[in-house]
């Protein structure tokens, strides 16, 4: 009896030791672990692909109202522009009729200075002159030519200062219109930034590896020895980048973000083109690109949907952002200020990436345009009908 009682004891110790050889001697209490096991893993996964479909849908919603807004701000902009045209162009006017008033302001003037001295003349002195009813004839002669265009010349003044009035008074509307418009963008503005603030924020939830990402990027840059061998080299890798996703995709990363359609192309900021494609720039080069002068910090978004390939400092571009697009496309935007947008974000065509520099300091900002085909520039005309 006491050598049953110790197998059991020592039975029951190995039982709790070793939980496996335990399993071994109970497969259905097994199995159903195994199954508890599996459907609480699918339940975390599908808890997983309802969270990341619900933020893909939220950052696909902020999208398409930053598009919305961003083609209301480059509306705004345009207005803005031609309204400061239509003020400059009155203040020329004004100050030209104003020089013009103190001209005829000056000779009316003189005649009346000539009248006034003629009418304080003595009778007595004009008995006194021999030549008196001589030169008192040739004066009412002469006064009688020169009074109808002394009434002519005040009923054109007349005219000029009810013109001044009515250009002061369109100064005053315009510059009313101006100061309202920029108000409503600078609300605009305003919405905009909340709403990148909230694209950024769903974006840092769908990212992964995003910071190994932009360092890997950053260091592509620096050996990068022009824009054609950086475009290269951030294809090269994207290949690489393509291949660790596709092999890891077994231990459960992320999905994969969806491809974003080119979408309508359009030109990544509202103002004048002043170098097209294949004419000769500021620097006597022939240019690869355009070249658009835009507003103090105007408004610049993707010219046409796709993935963030670059972002930064790049040589004598200055801060500029690469897009890929379809079809061996890529976009190259430089000149920025402020940017938006981080490497690997998907964009759609019209959606903010960026503002242009603060005028204050020089004339007006300008931001160059580039399209490439396989990595050699193309006129933009192939994507923007506008231009052909």
């Amino acid at each position: 009896m006491r050598h049953f009682t110790y197998i059991f004891i020592m039975l029951f110790y190995v039982s709790i030791a070793h939980p496996a050889l335990a399993e071994k001697n109970d497969p259905k209490e097994k199995l159903g672990t195994l199954e508890q096991q599996l459907e609480k893993e699918e339940k975390v996964t599908k808890n997983l692909k309802e969270k990341f479909e619900a933020l893909d849908k939220d950052l696909n919603k902020t999208r398409n109202r930053m598009v919305r807004l961003g083609d209301d701000i480059h509306g705004n902009e345009t207005e803005l522009a031609s309204i400061e045209k239509r003020i400059s162009d009155l203040e020329e006017k004004k100050l030209s009729l104003d020089e013009e008033l103190k001209g005829d302001r000056l000779n009316i003037a003189k005649l009346i200075l000539a009248l006034e001295r003629i009418r304080r003349t003595p009778p007595e002195a004009m008995i006194v002159n021999p030549e008196a009813p001589y030169k008192i004839a040739q004066t009412a002669l002469i006064m009688g030519d020169i009074l109808p265009s002394i009434n002519r010349h005040a009923e054109e003044l007349k005219q000029k200062i009810v013109t001044v009035n009515r250009v002061s008074d369109d100064l005053i509307r315009e510059k009313s219109i101006f100061i309202e418009k920029l108000e409503r963008l600078s609300s605009k503005q305003q919405e905009l930034e909340q709403l990148v603030q909230k694209r950024e924020t769903v974006h840092e939830k769908l990212r992964n590896d995003i910071q190994v990402q932009e360092v890997t990027v950053q260091q592509i840059s620096l050996k990068a020895k022009d824009l054609k061998d950086l475009m290269s080299r951030l294809k090269e890798q994207e290949r690489v980048e393509k291949e660790r996703i596709q092999s890891a995709f077994a231990m459960r990363v992320k999905p994969v973000p969806k491809v974003v359609e080119d979408g309508e192309a359009r030109l990544p900021v509202s103002g004048i083109i002043r170098t097209s494609f294949g004419e000769y720039d500021e620097l006597k080069a022939k240019s690869n690109g355009m070249t658009i002068e835009g507003r103090s910090k105007g408004l610049v978004v993707a010219p046409m949907g796709g993935k963030i390939q670059f972002t930064g400092s790049f040589k004598r571009y200055g801060n500029i952002v690469i897009i890929e697009h379809s079809d061996g496309y890529h976009s190259l935007i430089a000149g920025l200020d402020k940017i938006n947008a981080r490497v690997g974000d998907l964009v759609k065509s019209g959606e903010p990436i960026g503002n242009l520099p603060d005028s204050s300091l020089i004339p007006r900002p300008k931001l160059y345009y580039e399209l490439r085909k396989n990595g050699n520039p193309v006129n933009p005309s192939v994507k923007f009908s506008d231009l052909g």
